[in-house]
């Protein structure tokens, strides 16, 4: 007599919705901005610790979906992680080109409110911190909100091309910045497509830290720009704006070839007997409880460290 098989698990019930999670991102990352101008560097750590990958993690497991496949935690191939990093360097070109053309486009006032150059108006000390937190924090925890939950989220009922080019969309706008917005979504269409050939975040989590590196390592070489230098050359931007394209066009050829076809669900529950996948804290892990806890007194401790170390002398 044959052994009978094991009966398959509950199609999984529920939507979810990445408006919604973005929505709440959004809620956080304000008092994040409140934290980072009380103390910059300890305010942007929250921030994407706290802002951006915690309630990742709190929105998948209080959905019962396990992490890994959810977020695109799973390995990628060592090859399609340096083509990523060097994906990232050719989009800082395509990228740097685009946010030089919206400078131009778009009013003055607004450049200099939303210039980024601003952050690293600070001693070297903090100009290192500051790019140590941009270069190996804020890469993780924003792929993992963006290209894991958001990107996941949409690909759901939406194609994988909508699917990218939403959570691009939703990243550009998180960073509150019409200036560098245009910049931002490509290098979110960069990102996204990344993470969905390979199936896994970690590709685009290189391209992302190697951006961020390149901004960084100019700033410390070059210095801050001036404030009323003139605009670059309109064919100095055309041409840096073709060397992107040009050298990003065969790193994404070569990507594509180390890259299996995208397969694999994404809605592994954590509890298979459970079918539903709407959000309840009940799921929530306790420690991810205490996590969220902890951030709340850290951000309250920054902003009392903030305000005392901005109090006058008496």
């Amino acid at each position: 007599m044959e052994p009978r098989p094991d009966p398959a698990p509950p199609e999984p019930r529920g939507k979810k919705s990445a408006l919604a999670f973005f929505g709440v991102l959004l809620l956080l990352f304000l008092p994040g901005i409140v934290a980072q101008a009380a103390l910059l560097p300890a305010g942007l750590a929250w921030s994407e610790v706290f802002a951006f990958l915690l309630p990742a993690l709190v929105a998948t497991a209080g959905s019962n979906l396990r992490a890994g496949p959810y977020l695109k935690l799973g390995k990628a191939r060592p090859a399609a992680i340096l083509l990523g990093a060097l994906a990232g360097g050719a989009g800082y070109l395509l990228a740097g080109a685009v946010m030089t053309l919206a400078q131009r486009l778009l009013p003055e006032a607004w450049v200099r409110i939303f210039d980024p150059a601003r952050l690293f108006e600070r001693p070297a000390w903090a100009q290192v911190l500051l790019a140590a937190i941009a270069i190996a924090v804020a890469p993780p925890c924003e792929e993992i909100a963006f290209r894991g939950y958001v990107q996941t989220t949409l690909s759901l009922r939406r194609p994988p091309a909508v699917a990218v080019a939403g959570a691009a969309a939703l990243f550009a706008a998180m960073h509150l910045d019409p200036v560098r917005f245009p910049a931002l979504l490509l290098l979110g269409l960069v990102f996204g497509w990344l993470t969905w050939r390979a199936g896994s975040i970690w590709p685009a989590v290189a391209a992302h830290a190697t951006n961020n590196a390149i901004t960084s390592v100019l700033v410390f070489a070059v210095g801050l720009p001036e404030q009323e230098a003139d605009p670059a050359p309109l064919i100095a931007v055309l041409v840096t704006g073709g060397l992107g394209v040009a050298a990003l066009a065969p790193i994404l050829r070569a990507y594509r070839a180390v890259t299996p076809e995208p397969i694999g669900a994404a809605l592994a529950p954590r509890d298979p007997l459970d079918p539903s996948i709407r959000f309840s804290f009940a799921r929530v892990p306790p420690s991810l409880l205490a996590l969220a806890a902890l951030g709340a007194v850290l951000l309250a401790a920054i902003g009392l460290a903030g305000a005392l170390l901005g109090a006058p002398a008496r």
